[in-house]
């Protein structure tokens, strides 16, 4: 039997982890995601970047949100919940000044997903994005 490995991406410059996604900015077939305090080096000295993210060549037509609504639990807890899926359009559009508050990227083939925490005012939800793209993503780092 032959073993083919596919490594764990390990190498990224920089995690998303704990970002607060502000705004998002659609151009074309790209989208920048904006955050409040950029994202941190994954390497020494680990400091915090400001900067934004952008994701070319975007199929809007695969790209999704997902939030969940939790019943008899607080958000993010073990137990029921209901949700709605949408098109990561209208969740740009509809929720203008609300944050995501990112806890986790996934990477995959042509996929970038990304999950955390939606907020707007005290509505709390969790929050699923999932971004079918043939581009890049940068960082688009200040300074």
């Amino acid at each position: 039997m032959k073993k083919v490995v596919r490594k764990n991406i390990n190498n990224l410059p920089y995690s998303l982890h704990d970002g607060v996604v502000i705004g998002f900015e659609v151009i074309g077939d790209n989208l920048i995601m904006k955050f409040q305090h950029g994202f941190l080096r994954t390497v020494e000295p680990f400091e915090q970047i400001n900067g934004s993210i952008e994701i070319q060549k975007i199929d809007w037509d695969f790209s999704f949100v997902y939030l969940l609504d939790y019943q008899n639990v607080l958000c993010g807890n073990v137990g029921s919940f209901t949700g709605k899926k949408m098109e990561l359009t209208t969740f740009i559009n509809q929720f203008k000044n609300a944050e995501f508050n990112l806890i986790d990227e996934t990477y995959g083939y042509n996929t970038s997903k990304f999950n955390g925490y939606f907020s707007e005012g005290d509505i709390f939800r969790e929050c699923m994005i999932e971004i079918y793209h043939l581009g890049d993503m940068n960082y688009l780092v200040e300074g």
